[in-house]
């Protein structure tokens, strides 16, 4: 009789293990499906573990991953439960847990081998997450790869044209105001007036471009990072009065001093600036903040806007890429920014907000 017993018992708890195993390599089999998001096979391993418990038509499972919930039933209102943390470098990103109904389960009824199981399948959840992960900053390094070839390609193209375009701007503007000197009426002057203008207007858009290509020569020297950064909000001052907006500057206490072209920095700071004060409504704020450690300085500047949405993001260091209305802007402000950033050895991030505002962050070598 007793043999009988004995011989029940280990059934049953082979029986178990073999439900183990078997829900084991079932979460290996999902994980491997590389046409499902990670979403999905989270949600089918829930559903699945559920399977592997002794009492599984009670059993409820719940993964908890970045505050998404995926639940492979309703969880019942008095309960028991089993969990284990799930901890992905360092950080704590989520859990998952199994659940009886209580009465009439209690934490006794949860077998010291499945503590074990859950263990094992919590390792496998941090595997699938460490996985897209990975596969995530790849993309994300593959999208920025291939950003910056288009706009070396454009940097390229855009010198080119530069070049090409700065002979007859100087033959035109040299003849327009030799026109304007020896005019015999004054419709005439007025005429040529408006030549020298727009040649005037078209010279600057070419030193845009040559900004953006790093064609400009640079004459780099060691100056005080809080003291351009104040001058040319200073400049801006009554452009922001006009839009009726606050400045809040945060100077570095650290006072950097840094090995810049005191000129293109200027030029980051105004294009930024300026950005910053088209997109911003009526009475709101503008940050601007300096912050530096033993080997960079970066300059943050923010606004309260309606933000870029993320169609636009791709573009907006394109050159001629603008939302501005016509005759507003030429779309070389950001793409001039990003010319100055790249040829100083720094980098140019921006995060935004729809409906609530941007931020850019350009961060630079103090020594390059």
């Amino acid at each position: 009789m007793q043999k009988e017993v004995d011989n029940k018992i280990l059934i049953e708890s082979l029986n178990e293990r073999i439900k183990e195993l078997t829900c084991l390599y079932d979460i290996s089999s999902i994980s491997s499906s590389s046409t499902s998001s990670l979403e999905e096979i989270l949600q089918a391993v829930a559903e699945r573990v559920s399977q592997a418990w002794m009492y599984s038509e009670h059993s409820v499972v719940q993964i908890l991953l970045d505050a998404k919930k995926f639940t492979s039933g309703k969880i019942p209102k008095s309960k028991v439960v089993l969990t284990d943390q799930l901890t992905i470098q360092g950080l704590h990103r989520g859990s998952i847990s199994v659940y009886y109904p209580s009465p009439p389960f209690s934490n006794s009824d949860f077998l010291e081998e499945e503590k074990k199981l859950l263990t094992k399948i919590g390792q496998e959840i941090k595997s699938i997450v460490s996985r897209f992960d990975s596969e995530a900053k790849e993309e994300e390094l593959r999208r920025s790869l291939e950003h910056s070839d288009r706009l070396s390609i454009l940097g390229e193209i855009t010198a080119g044209i530069a070049h090409e375009l700065n002979t007859p701007l100087g033959n035109i503007l040299g003849f327009s105001q030799l026109i304007s000197k020896n005019a015999t009426n004054s419709q005439i002057e007025q005429d040529a007036h408006k030549i020298t203008r727009s040649a005037i207007y078209a010279r600057e858009v070419v030193k845009k471009l040559m900004f953006f290509s790093c064609e400009m020569p640079q004459q780099k020297e060691m100056r005080s990072v809080n003291q351009l950064v104040s001058e040319a909000a200073k400049l801006l001052s009554p452009k922001l009065k006009e839009n009726r907006l606050k400045l809040d500057l945060k100077l570095d206490n650290r006072e950097p001093w840094a090995m810049v072209d005191p000129i293109q920095f200027t030029q980051i700071v105004f294009n930024l600036l300026i950005n910053a004060i088209h997109a911003s409504k009526r009475e709101s704020q503008i940050g601007v903040e300096v912050s530096s450690d033993k080997k960079n300085y970066s300059l943050t500047i923010s606004d309260e806007g309606e933000g870029i949405s993320p169609e636009l993001g791709e573009k907006i260091f394109e050159p001629f890429f603008t939302t501005k209305p016509v005759g507003q802007g030429s779309g070389l402000g950001l793409s001039v920014v990003h010319g100055i950033v790249k040829s100083h050895k720094g980098s140019i991030h921006y995060s935004s907000d729809p409906g609530r505002g941007t931020t850019f962050n350009v961060t630079l070598p103090l020594k390059p």
